[in-house]
């Protein structure tokens, strides 16, 4: 009788750790992050509850589905010109994306993963058409994955080019309690610049697109190549302490 009473309080300590882990926080997390020069441009915080719009700009409005606090700053002076700007925004969802924690443990490439439709965090979600460099990595909080996205309005694929190429970072903390989701915008100095429309080059298809001699180049470089380097950014991310 003693043994089926410690079993049971076994299994009900275990149950209310598991609902515990994955239930998720009404409360936007509350996140430490080393921000040093020259990351720490216009440094500023979110905070948005499930539900609430984390943008509102008509047309664009997004609607958050788990609470989430983000951070945002720049590389470097701020400056107009799309190509040389370097934004970074570093957001921490109270829930498990299923589909980040997904994109770790497979071996699958982004698109057959449709990273392309985004980490499905906010409704409707960002996205891209194109998951370039995918890394899988470990930082001090969790478990990730890495790529260069890029975006634009149109309905073409465009080649890579400064002004819209973007380094991600998608991860899970190690106790599965959060999810990770940041961005840069970043430059190579062999690419295109968007103020400069007449070198691009775009195409229809996304087998097309990875013939390109620039999706090549941003596949195959060496990451300090790139602006911001991409390890200095992976720094910065490796510094996340989650209170």
């Amino acid at each position: 009788m003693i043994q089926v009473s410690l079993i049971a309080a076994a299994v009900a300590a275990f149950a209310k750790v598991t609902y515990a882990t994955e239930q998720p926080s009404l409360d936007p997390p509350k996140f430490e992050l080393v921000v040093r020069p020259p990351f720490s441009t216009l440094d500023r915080v979110e905070r948005y509850r499930a539900g609430e719009a984390t943008l509102s700009s008509p047309p664009y409005r997004f609607i958050t589905t788990a609470a989430v606090t983000k951070r945002y700053g720049d590389f470097g002076p701020r400056t107009e010109k799309q190509s040389d700007s370097h934004t970074w925004s570093v957001a921490v969802y109270a829930t498990l994306s299923k589909k980040v924690a997904a994109a770790y443990a497979s071996r699958k490439d982004g698109y057959q993963l449709k990273m392309t439709a985004g980490a499905e965090l906010e409704t409707p979600d960002w996205g891209s058409y194109m998951v370039a460099r995918l890394r899988r990595k470990q930082f001090s909080w969790g478990n990730a994955v890495s790529f260069l996205s890029q975006f634009t309005q149109d309905a073409a694929l465009y080649a890579p080019h400064n002004g819209h190429l973007k380094y991600e970072v998608w991860g899970v903390t190690a106790d599965r309690r959060y999810t990770v989701i940041a961005h840069i915008s970043v430059s190579h100095p062999k690419l295109g610049r968007w103020e400069e429309p007449e070198s691009f080059r775009d195409y229809r298809s996304l087998e097309a697109l990875k013939r390109d001699p620039d999706y090549k180049l941003i596949e195959r470089c060496k990451p300090e190549e790139f602006t911001p380097g991409l390890i200095a950014f992976d720094r910065m991310l490796d510094s996340l302490r989650i209170q």
